[in-house]
């Protein structure tokens, strides 16, 4: 019984460890999560900060 609370508190850390990185990345403005760059297989590709930094034609304002 104690070895089972030892490994999950270990692992708890571990969790805890790793949202926190994913939340400072996050804040920080990196991308944790890439898709590649292959908009067309990706279903978020209008909401995805590489598509709109690396799009191949401007916007035109009417």
């Amino acid at each position: 019984m104690l070895g089972t609370i030892i490994i999950s508190v270990i692992l708890l850390a571990l969790v805890a460890l790793i949202v926190r990185y994913m939340i400072k990345s996050k804040r920080s403005g990196k991308n944790i999560l890439s898709c590649g760059g292959n908009c067309s297989a990706c279903g978020m590709c209008s909401s995805c900060k590489f598509h709109e930094q690396n799009a191949k034609t401007p916007e035109v304002k009417a």
